[in-house]
């Protein structure tokens, strides 16, 4: 480089390929099936053959970049949700110095109310 200044492209390598996602579980939840936590969530899995404790479920739930966990539990999520993979997974374009923005649509809203009867009704 002239001057000896070196030029910022930005990551280089296998990171600069690899794709950002966004994951929206805890979404979903809300919008598909009025879930706002996840103790409706762990008897559905449990129908699929994932017999996970509550906080498992909460680590699955609350997080924020797509966990490792077997493609089976992918798509029995998508059963359960009534939802394709690229509604639970959504890739997005980081902007220079900014927070990514999520490409594509974002998921489908239900017909019906966003709100179940028992939304306000303490957990057990």
């Amino acid at each position: 480089m002239p001057g000896g200044q070196a030029e910022d492209r930005g990551p280089s390598g296998p990171q600069a390929l690899q794709p950002r996602c966004v994951w929206r579980l805890r979404e979903l939840m809300a919008v598909r099936r009025s879930w706002f936590n996840t103790t409706k969530l762990v008897p559905e899995l449990r129908r699929y053959g994932f017999d996970f404790d509550r906080s498992t479920v909460y680590r699955l739930v609350s997080a924020e970049q797509p966990p490792k966990i077997p493609l089976e539990l992918v798509v029995a999520l998508c059963k359960i949700l009534d939802c394709r993979f690229e509604d639970l997974v959504t890739e997005v374009e980081p902007e220079d110095g900014a927070r990514p923005r999520p490409r594509g649509a974002g998921p489908v809203m239900p017909d019906g109310p966003v709100l179940s009867g028992d939304f306000f009704d303490a957990e057990s």
